[in-house]
């Protein structure tokens, strides 16, 4: 059994693209994860009540920013070590600016949830749960309960029920270990995707992401692309937008090496 907690970053429209990731975390590592992020958090000087997130801004008093820098590093690499996958959804704002927000998050994440579904068929695991950052943009817990109840629903009308995924639900940070390593990879994508000037540090987020990517192995190679990456829509026909999404993915491959 895998467990999957999602959320967004960026939604507001004020950079590039709208980042929403999901956290694939193996059932039998959870003990590990739990113990592991507890004993950081000592050593880093978290207080039990202080918030472990991304942003500097988050940052407790007490802990120093090499401090919040290091241990955001050390999640990323327990997250590698436990054996977790990671699945990106990114789409440009300037093509979803008609869209409302609610739209937005709603399509991210029935992408992440086809996406996990997918995962779970792949890797031969027959049941996995899902969670997603809780939000008040949008009527989540009514549009959560309807996926779970009646499935995903495609533009055509017609819907596909999640077989795998035996339970769907919101979370919020702070309530596990969990939800603050999610927000700590979803941060490092979001650098990584809306900071392009900022390569040296991109550089060091991505080579850690990489490790964490959901992907089907080509020789040597991982194959991130509609398993641990998701970019839409996937048919973009404007120039401007296509150009755009080329050197995303080129500043993803050169970050890489």
């Amino acid at each position: 059994m895998y467990i999957k907690t999602a959320d967004e970053a960026d939604q507001d429209g004020s950079k590039q693209f709208l980042i929403f990731a999901g956290v694939f975390y193996p059932a039998g590592e959870l003990s590990k994860l739990h113990t592991k992020v507890a004993e950081l958090r000592k050593n880093y000087g978290y207080e039990p009540q202080d918030l472990l997130k991304s942003s500097p801004g988050t940052k407790p008093d007490q802990v120093s920013r090499d401090g919040h820098k290091d241990i955001k590093n050390d999640i990323l690499a327990l997250a590698a070590e436990t054996g977790c996958k990671v699945c990106c959804y990114v789409t440009p704002h300037a093509i979803a600016k008609n869209q409302t927000l609610e739209k937005k998050l709603q399509y991210g994440t029935n992408t992440l949830l086809i996406k996990f579904e997918q995962f779970l068929r792949e890797n031969q695991c027959d049941a996995g749960m899902a969670f997603f950052d809780q939000t008040t943009d949008y009527s989540q817990d009514q549009y959560l309960k309807e996926v779970f109840d009646l499935g995903l629903e495609f533009p055509n009308g017609r819907r596909k029920k999640l077989e795998r995924i035996v339970a769907i639900d919101s979370t919020s940070i702070g309530q596990s270990h969990l939800t603050s390593i999610t927000d700590i990879v979803v941060g490092a994508f979001r650098f990584v995707a809306n900071e392009p000037d900022k390569n040296v540090v991109g550089k060091i987020l991505t080579q850690s992401l990489e490790k964490i990517m959901s992907g089907i192995m080509e020789g040597n190679t991982l194959n991130a692309s509609e398993r641990g990456l998701c970019i839409r829509p996937k048919k973009i026909d404007h120039p401007d937008h296509q150009a755009d999404i080329a050197a995303f993915r080129n500043r993803l491959e050169e970050l890489s090496h």
